[in-house]
């Protein structure tokens, strides 16, 4: 693999010191800072792609819908990021679709669970939680590369349904990180 500079990031560290006034924002930055590289430790290394699982099964009913079905597991986005599946993930599709690329995307969402009042009677936060969100996609004659994407997302397989069965295009080849 050829190197690309533009995957290097090179995060400022915070410096303590005794006296020195820590607030949340300088948390933040701590946090930020272990998880950019981790991140680039992961670009660099391993890549992008299916580390483990992440298998993706379709069920067509008679009237024509169809399930999707992404197996638990475990990849790496374009930037590096943990896309993390502990559940099976079950999606509905439309019957207008015909031929698609399925991606896996990096996400995050609040803990509504974790909310703590605050003084001022608003509510705060205190955990977010790194999800993966499921994408549909036309397919291109060329898929752009995850980390030339915006969205830094991996594809997990491209779906077709020529005639009346749906099946997995077999000359596809999802991503798998080293």
């Amino acid at each position: 693999m050829k190197f690309d500079a533009r995957k290097l990031v090179a995060p400022p560290r915070l410096h303590y010191f005794d006296g020195r006034l820590v607030t949340a924002a300088d948390f933040r930055a701590a946090q930020n800072y272990q998880r950019e590289k981790l991140w680039l430790h992961n670009r660099m290394l391993h890549g992008y792609g299916i580390v483990a699982g992440l298998e993706v099964a379709m069920q067509a009913s008679a009237d024509g819908v169809a399930q999707i079905e992404i197996a638990p597991g475990y990849a790496l986005d374009g930037y590096g990021r943990e896309l993390i599946v502990p559940d099976a993930l079950s999606i509905t599709v439309g019957r207008d679709r015909r031929d698609f690329v399925v991606f896996l995307k990096y996400a995050e969402q609040a803990d509504l669970s974790s909310a703590l009042p605050m003084p001022d009677g608003e509510s705060q936060v205190t955990q977010f939680i790194e999800t993966a969100q499921v994408l549909f996609e036309a397919p291109t004659e060329r898929l752009t590369p995850p980390p030339a994407r915006a969205d830094f997302a991996i594809p997990l397989a491209r779906l077709r349904k020529p005639h009346q069965q749906w099946q997995h295009d077999r000359d596809f080849r999802p991503p798998r990180a080293k």
